[in-house]
C-alpha cells in the first residue's frame, strides 16, 4: 500500500472549506531511539501517518482545556491529547474516534455532544531519525467544547489514561517547558518531551 502523505491536499482543502484558512508551520527535529520505535513512543507505528490533537473546553478556553497523562508518562507529563490517524482513515473521523475513546464524548450537534468549533491548524514535523532517516508527520489541532453535562469516561482501556488536568489556555507556554524539561529526569523520554513541547507551543501562540 502506498504511504499517504501526512498532510494530503485533498484533505486539507476539505478542512479549510469547512472551518476557513487553516495557520500551517513546520517544525524540524532530530530524534532517536527509543523515539518513534521504542516501547510507548511509537508515534509512526500501526499505519499512523499523523495525529490529531483536540484542545477541549467547557465553554471558554482561557477557564481550562483538558490535559491528560497516562500510566508509563514521566511523572508530571500532563498534555492536550492527541490520536494517530490511521492509513485510509480520515482526520475528521480520527478526532470523532479518539473523543469517544478517551472520553467516552461523542461529538455532534446534538444536546449533550461534544462540539468541533474550529481546526487550529496543522504541525508539520521533518523528524530526522538515528537509524530510520527522516520521517514526516503532523499534528491536526481542533478545539472543541465540552457538553455542559459531560462526564470524562474513557472506553478503551488500552488508552492507560491516569489522570486529567484542566490548565488555562493561557498557561500551555508551561505546559510545554515541562514537556521539555522531561530530560533532566527521564532521559529516555527526552525526546518525545521535546517533540510534544512543540505542539502545545503552536497552541499556546493562539492563545496569547
Amino acid at each position: 500500500m502506498t504511504r499517504q502523505l501526512a498532510v494530503e491536499p485533498a484533505e486539507l482543502d476539505d478542512l479549510q472549506r469547512r472551518f476557513g484558512p487553516l495557520r500551517a508551520e513546520r517544525a524540524a527535529l532530530t530524534v532517536a531511539h527509543p523515539f518513534l520505535t521504542g516501547e510507548h513512543q511509537m508515534l509512526t507505528s500501526d499505519g499512523r501517518r499523523a495525529e490529531i490533537c483536540y484542545v477541549m473546553h467547557r465553554g471558554d478556553p482561557a477557564d481550562g482545556v483538558l490535559l491528560h497523562i497516562k500510566r508509563f508518562y514521566p511523572a508530571g507529563a500532563f498534555r492536550l491529547p492527541t490520536g494517530g490517524i490511521h492509513v485510509g482513515e480520515a482526520v475528521i473521523d480520527t478526532l470523532s474516534r479518539e473523543i469517544y475513546e478517551e472520553t467516552g464524548l461523542t461529538v455532534g450537534d446534538g444536546q449533550g455532544q461534544a462540539a468541533v468549533e474550529r481546526c487550529l491548524g496543522v504541525l508539520e514535523y521533518d523528524l530526522q531519525h538515528a537509524t530510520l532517516g527522516l520521517v514526516r508527520f503532523a499534528t491536526y489541532h481542533f478545539l472543541v467544547r465540552m457538553p455542559p453535562d459531560g462526564a470524562l469516561n474513557p472506553q478503551d482501556e488500552d488508552e492507560a489514561i491516569a489522570g486529567w488536568q484542566w490548565r488555562p489556555a493561557g498557561e500551555l507556554a508551561d505546559v510545554a517547558a515541562t514537556l521539555e524539561a522531561v530530560v533532566q529526569h527521564s532521559a529516555v523520554w527526552g525526546d518525545w518531551g521535546r517533540y510534544r513541547a512543540l505542539s502545545h507551543r503552536f497552541v499556546a501562540a493562539l492563545f496569547q
